[in-house]
Protein backbone atom coordinates (compact mmCIF):
# COMPACT_ATOMS: atom_id res chain seq x y z
CA UNK A 1 0.00 0.00 0.00
CA UNK A 2 2.55 2.47 0.62
CA UNK A 3 4.59 1.28 -2.34
CA UNK A 4 1.17 2.37 -4.19
CA UNK A 5 1.35 5.73 -2.61
CA UNK A 6 5.21 6.64 -3.18
CA UNK A 7 3.93 5.45 -6.86
CA UNK A 8 0.97 7.84 -7.43
CA UNK A 9 3.54 10.97 -5.70
CA UNK A 10 6.01 10.49 -7.89
CA UNK A 11 3.84 10.24 -10.75
CA UNK A 12 2.11 13.74 -9.62
CA UNK A 13 5.59 14.93 -9.09
CA UNK A 14 6.90 14.22 -12.57
CA UNK A 15 3.68 15.46 -14.26
CA UNK A 16 3.58 18.68 -12.57
CA UNK A 17 7.15 18.99 -13.78
CA UNK A 18 5.97 18.29 -17.23
CA UNK A 19 3.73 20.80 -16.97
CA UNK A 20 5.23 23.46 -15.61
CA UNK A 21 7.83 23.48 -17.99
CA UNK A 22 5.27 23.13 -20.95
CA UNK A 23 3.70 26.39 -19.35
CA UNK A 24 6.75 28.44 -19.29
CA UNK A 25 7.74 27.62 -22.43
CA UNK A 26 4.51 28.00 -24.32
CA UNK A 27 3.57 31.15 -22.33
CA UNK A 28 6.35 32.66 -20.69
CA UNK A 29 9.60 32.30 -22.46
CA UNK A 30 10.92 34.56 -25.03
CA UNK A 31 13.16 32.51 -27.38
CA UNK A 32 16.03 34.59 -28.98
CA UNK A 33 15.23 33.52 -32.72
CA UNK A 34 12.14 35.37 -33.17
CA UNK A 35 10.50 35.63 -36.30
CA UNK A 36 7.20 37.47 -36.17
CA UNK A 37 5.26 38.01 -33.44
CA UNK A 38 1.65 36.91 -33.25
CA UNK A 39 -1.14 39.49 -33.07
CA UNK A 40 -4.69 39.32 -30.98
CA UNK A 41 -7.79 39.65 -32.69
CA UNK A 42 -8.50 42.71 -30.29
CA UNK A 43 -5.59 44.61 -31.04
CA UNK A 44 -6.54 44.88 -35.09
CA UNK A 45 -7.55 48.32 -35.60
CA UNK A 46 -10.18 49.04 -38.18
CA UNK A 47 -8.69 48.39 -41.33
CA UNK A 48 -9.66 46.05 -44.85
CA UNK A 49 -8.16 42.49 -43.58
CA UNK A 50 -9.34 39.39 -43.67
CA UNK A 51 -8.33 36.05 -41.52
CA UNK A 52 -7.31 32.82 -43.14
CA UNK A 53 -6.32 29.24 -42.92
CA UNK A 54 -3.93 27.22 -45.30
CA UNK A 55 -5.89 24.80 -47.30
CA UNK A 56 -4.78 22.89 -49.82
CA UNK A 57 -6.90 21.93 -52.66
CA UNK A 58 -7.33 22.25 -56.91
CA UNK A 59 -7.39 25.37 -57.21
CA UNK A 60 -7.03 27.06 -54.08
CA UNK A 61 -4.51 27.35 -51.43
CA UNK A 62 -6.23 29.07 -48.40
CA UNK A 63 -9.80 28.82 -46.84
CA UNK A 64 -11.21 32.53 -46.24
CA UNK A 65 -12.81 32.41 -41.92
CA UNK A 66 -13.56 35.69 -42.03
CA UNK A 67 -13.84 38.20 -44.24
CA UNK A 68 -13.07 42.00 -44.68
CA UNK A 69 -16.27 43.02 -43.61
CA UNK A 70 -15.66 41.25 -40.31
CA UNK A 71 -18.14 38.61 -41.13
CA UNK A 72 -17.32 34.29 -40.57
CA UNK A 73 -17.37 32.72 -43.61
CA UNK A 74 -16.16 29.03 -45.55
CA UNK A 75 -14.56 30.06 -48.62
CA UNK A 76 -12.16 28.72 -50.60
CA UNK A 77 -9.73 32.14 -52.06
CA UNK A 78 -6.43 32.42 -53.55
CA UNK A 79 -4.10 35.15 -51.99
CA UNK A 80 -1.53 36.95 -54.26
CA UNK A 81 1.23 39.49 -52.91
CA UNK A 82 2.62 38.39 -49.31
CA UNK A 83 2.73 34.82 -48.89
CA UNK A 84 3.84 33.60 -45.38
CA UNK A 85 4.88 30.23 -46.74
CA UNK A 86 6.86 31.65 -49.19
CA UNK A 87 8.33 34.55 -47.38
CA UNK A 88 9.59 32.21 -44.25
CA UNK A 89 10.19 29.09 -45.99
CA UNK A 90 7.56 27.75 -43.32
CA UNK A 91 8.12 24.07 -42.87
CA UNK A 92 5.08 21.31 -43.65
CA UNK A 93 4.96 20.77 -39.32
CA UNK A 94 4.25 24.62 -38.80
CA UNK A 95 1.42 24.10 -42.00
CA UNK A 96 -0.10 21.23 -39.68
CA UNK A 97 -0.87 23.51 -36.93
CA UNK A 98 -3.91 25.01 -38.47
CA UNK A 99 -2.92 28.45 -38.16
CA UNK A 100 -4.87 31.34 -38.82
CA UNK A 101 -3.06 34.32 -40.96
CA UNK A 102 -3.88 38.22 -41.02
CA UNK A 103 -4.06 39.36 -44.56
CA UNK A 104 -4.16 42.98 -45.28
CA UNK A 105 -6.09 43.11 -48.65
CA UNK A 106 -5.59 45.95 -51.63
CA UNK A 107 -7.83 44.29 -53.89
CA UNK A 108 -10.27 41.81 -53.99
CA UNK A 109 -10.47 40.19 -57.87
CA UNK A 110 -13.88 37.88 -58.24
CA UNK A 111 -13.69 35.82 -61.51
CA UNK A 112 -14.82 32.62 -62.76
CA UNK A 113 -12.51 29.57 -63.77
CA UNK A 114 -13.86 27.42 -67.38
CA UNK A 115 -11.56 24.23 -65.87
CA UNK A 116 -12.80 23.65 -62.83
CA UNK A 117 -16.56 25.60 -63.60
CA UNK A 118 -16.66 27.41 -60.17
CA UNK A 119 -16.34 31.00 -59.18
CA UNK A 120 -12.97 32.19 -57.75
CA UNK A 121 -12.09 35.01 -55.49
CA UNK A 122 -8.43 35.79 -55.57
CA UNK A 123 -7.03 38.83 -52.83
CA UNK A 124 -4.23 40.80 -53.48
CA UNK A 125 -2.71 41.60 -50.28
CA UNK A 126 0.22 43.80 -49.15
CA UNK A 127 1.22 42.33 -45.80
CA UNK A 128 0.56 39.32 -43.31
CA UNK A 129 0.77 38.36 -40.03
CA UNK A 130 0.06 35.88 -37.58
CA UNK A 131 -3.35 35.47 -34.77
CA UNK A 132 -2.46 34.32 -31.72
CA UNK A 133 -2.33 31.58 -30.51
CA UNK A 134 0.45 29.68 -32.96
CA UNK A 135 0.20 26.53 -33.34
CA UNK A 136 2.61 23.33 -34.16
CA UNK A 137 2.38 19.62 -33.92
CA UNK A 138 4.60 20.25 -31.43
CA UNK A 139 4.61 19.89 -27.60
CA UNK A 140 6.59 22.39 -26.34
CA UNK A 141 6.49 25.67 -28.70
CA UNK A 142 6.02 29.20 -27.97
CA UNK A 143 2.55 30.29 -28.51
CA UNK A 144 3.31 33.92 -29.27
CA UNK A 145 5.58 33.65 -31.92
CA UNK A 146 7.33 32.25 -34.96
CA UNK A 147 10.81 31.43 -34.41
CA UNK A 148 13.84 29.23 -36.64
CA UNK A 149 12.48 26.03 -36.13
CA UNK A 150 9.28 26.78 -37.95
CA UNK A 151 11.26 26.90 -40.95
CA UNK A 152 11.93 24.14 -43.42
CA UNK A 153 15.70 23.80 -43.06
CA UNK A 154 15.29 24.78 -39.06
CA UNK A 155 16.42 27.83 -39.38
CA UNK A 156 20.06 26.55 -40.35
CA UNK A 157 21.50 27.95 -43.14
CA UNK A 158 23.62 25.90 -45.37
CA UNK A 159 27.96 26.54 -45.25
CA UNK A 160 29.38 26.81 -48.19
Amino acid sequence: MKKMIFVAIVIIIIGSILLGVRFYMKNIHTPENILRVARKESELTEGNYILGQPYRTTGFDWLLIQNENGEKVQELINITGADPFTELNLSYEFGMGRNTFIFYVEERIEGFSEEMGVSTVEYVVTGWDILYPVRRVTFFSPRRYIIETDMRDGGNKAIE
